[in-house]
Protein backbone atom coordinates (compact mmCIF):
# COMPACT_ATOMS: atom_id res chain seq x y z
CA UNK A 1 0.00 0.00 0.00
CA UNK A 2 1.50 3.39 -0.63
CA UNK A 3 2.15 5.36 2.16
CA UNK A 4 -0.54 8.48 1.22
CA UNK A 5 -2.96 6.15 1.08
CA UNK A 6 -1.88 4.21 4.05
CA UNK A 7 -1.72 7.81 6.33
CA UNK A 8 -5.36 8.54 4.82
CA UNK A 9 -6.68 5.30 6.71
CA UNK A 10 -5.21 5.57 9.00
CA UNK A 11 -6.54 8.95 9.84
CA UNK A 12 -10.39 7.63 8.63
CA UNK A 13 -9.64 4.72 11.20
CA UNK A 14 -8.87 7.65 14.22
CA UNK A 15 -11.57 9.87 13.41
CA UNK A 16 -14.00 7.05 12.37
CA UNK A 17 -14.94 8.82 9.05
CA UNK A 18 -15.01 7.83 5.71
CA UNK A 19 -14.14 11.78 4.09
CA UNK A 20 -13.33 15.06 4.90
CA UNK A 21 -14.89 17.98 4.41
CA UNK A 22 -12.48 20.38 5.56
CA UNK A 23 -8.88 20.31 6.69
CA UNK A 24 -8.20 17.51 9.14
CA UNK A 25 -6.82 18.85 12.83
CA UNK A 26 -5.64 15.65 14.77
CA UNK A 27 -5.36 16.27 18.63
CA UNK A 28 -1.94 14.88 20.00
CA UNK A 29 -3.12 11.61 20.63
CA UNK A 30 -5.03 11.22 17.90
CA UNK A 31 -1.89 12.21 15.61
CA UNK A 32 -0.03 9.63 18.11
CA UNK A 33 -2.57 7.18 17.12
CA UNK A 34 -2.10 7.44 13.40
CA UNK A 35 1.54 7.74 13.74
CA UNK A 36 1.34 4.20 15.22
CA UNK A 37 -1.10 2.71 12.89
CA UNK A 38 1.44 3.48 10.47
CA UNK A 39 4.28 2.42 11.24
CA UNK A 40 2.69 -0.89 12.72
CA UNK A 41 2.22 -1.33 8.73
CA UNK A 42 5.53 0.35 7.68
CA UNK A 43 6.90 -3.09 10.02
CA UNK A 44 4.81 -5.17 8.88
CA UNK A 45 5.92 -4.97 5.47
CA UNK A 46 1.85 -4.07 4.76
CA UNK A 47 3.16 -0.03 3.20
CA UNK A 48 5.78 0.73 1.07
CA UNK A 49 8.70 2.03 2.67
CA UNK A 50 12.14 1.84 0.00
CA UNK A 51 15.27 -0.39 0.28
CA UNK A 52 17.04 2.97 1.14
CA UNK A 53 14.85 3.99 3.78
CA UNK A 54 14.63 0.51 5.87
CA UNK A 55 19.05 0.74 5.46
CA UNK A 56 18.33 4.23 7.37
CA UNK A 57 15.64 3.10 9.43
CA UNK A 58 16.80 -0.28 10.60
CA UNK A 59 14.97 0.13 14.18
CA UNK A 60 11.33 0.52 15.18
CA UNK A 61 11.93 3.95 16.89
CA UNK A 62 13.13 5.08 13.88
CA UNK A 63 10.94 4.09 11.78
CA UNK A 64 8.24 5.52 14.40
CA UNK A 65 10.45 9.25 13.91
CA UNK A 66 10.36 8.94 9.97
CA UNK A 67 6.47 8.22 10.15
CA UNK A 68 5.95 11.05 12.35
CA UNK A 69 7.44 13.37 9.60
CA UNK A 70 5.55 11.22 6.98
CA UNK A 71 2.11 11.97 8.55
CA UNK A 72 2.27 15.69 8.95
CA UNK A 73 3.57 15.53 5.09
CA UNK A 74 0.57 14.18 4.05
CA UNK A 75 -1.91 15.97 6.37
CA UNK A 76 -0.13 19.17 4.89
CA UNK A 77 -0.34 17.68 0.88
CA UNK A 78 -2.78 14.77 0.72
CA UNK A 79 -5.77 16.67 -0.81
CA UNK A 80 -8.24 14.08 1.12
CA UNK A 81 -7.07 15.60 4.42
CA UNK A 82 -5.98 18.89 4.00
CA UNK A 83 -9.53 20.65 2.58
CA UNK A 84 -8.69 20.20 -1.47
CA UNK A 85 -6.28 23.08 -1.56
CA UNK A 86 -3.27 23.03 -3.89
CA UNK A 87 -0.47 22.24 -1.35
CA UNK A 88 1.53 25.97 -1.85
CA UNK A 89 5.27 25.91 -0.56
CA UNK A 90 5.61 28.58 2.35
CA UNK A 91 9.13 29.69 1.20
CA UNK A 92 10.07 29.27 -2.41
CA UNK A 93 13.30 29.44 -3.43
CA UNK A 94 14.89 28.69 -0.42
CA UNK A 95 16.25 25.79 -0.68
CA UNK A 96 19.32 26.19 -2.20
CA UNK A 97 19.26 22.34 -3.23
CA UNK A 98 16.71 23.02 -5.53
CA UNK A 99 19.05 25.74 -7.85
CA UNK A 100 22.62 24.36 -9.22
CA UNK A 101 24.62 27.08 -9.27
CA UNK A 102 23.60 28.39 -5.72
CA UNK A 103 24.49 24.78 -4.36
CA UNK A 104 27.93 24.81 -6.40
CA UNK A 105 28.72 28.24 -5.38
CA UNK A 106 28.14 27.21 -1.59
CA UNK A 107 30.52 23.86 -2.29
CA UNK A 108 32.82 26.21 -4.00
CA UNK A 109 32.98 28.88 -1.01
CA UNK A 110 32.79 25.72 1.50
CA UNK A 111 36.51 25.31 -0.17
CA UNK A 112 37.90 28.98 0.73
CA UNK A 113 39.72 29.85 3.60
CA UNK A 114 37.09 32.15 5.34
CA UNK A 115 37.45 35.83 5.16
CA UNK A 116 39.85 35.38 2.37
CA UNK A 117 39.27 37.79 -0.66
CA UNK A 118 38.00 34.86 -3.22
CA UNK A 119 35.52 33.64 0.15
CA UNK A 120 34.19 37.42 -0.18
CA UNK A 121 33.88 37.49 -4.01
CA UNK A 122 31.71 34.17 -3.71
CA UNK A 123 29.58 35.32 -0.95
CA UNK A 124 28.86 38.60 -2.89
CA UNK A 125 28.03 35.73 -5.62
CA UNK A 126 25.96 33.58 -3.45
CA UNK A 127 23.94 37.09 -2.08
CA UNK A 128 23.47 37.99 -5.94
CA UNK A 129 21.87 34.56 -7.40
CA UNK A 130 19.47 34.43 -4.22
CA UNK A 131 17.71 37.68 -5.19
CA UNK A 132 17.99 36.83 -8.59
CA UNK A 133 15.91 33.30 -7.43
CA UNK A 134 14.16 35.20 -4.90
CA UNK A 135 12.71 37.70 -7.90
CA UNK A 136 12.30 35.39 -10.61
CA UNK A 137 9.05 34.02 -8.50
CA UNK A 138 5.77 35.11 -9.30
CA UNK A 139 3.23 36.25 -6.29
CA UNK A 140 -0.61 36.77 -7.39
CA UNK A 141 -1.91 39.30 -5.54
CA UNK A 142 -5.82 39.54 -5.23
CA UNK A 143 -6.31 43.16 -5.88
CA UNK A 144 -10.19 43.53 -4.51
CA UNK A 145 -8.95 42.14 -1.45
CA UNK A 146 -6.11 44.87 -1.15
CA UNK A 147 -7.52 48.15 0.50
CA UNK A 148 -7.91 51.01 -2.44
CA UNK A 149 -4.60 52.76 -1.16
CA UNK A 150 -2.57 49.92 -1.86
CA UNK A 151 -3.13 48.99 -4.88
CA UNK A 152 -0.97 51.49 -6.46
CA UNK A 153 1.97 49.31 -5.08
CA UNK A 154 1.28 46.43 -7.09
CA UNK A 155 3.25 45.87 -9.90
Amino acid sequence: MKQNDAVFQAVCSVLGAQSFDSKVLLTKEQKQSVIAIVTEGILAGQVDFSTEAKTNHDTPAKVKSYTGGMVDNHLRKDKRLNGGEKYEIKNPGSRSKSDPTLRALKTLQSTQEPDSDSWHQIEAAIYDRQMELSKAKTVEIDLSALPEEFRHLVK
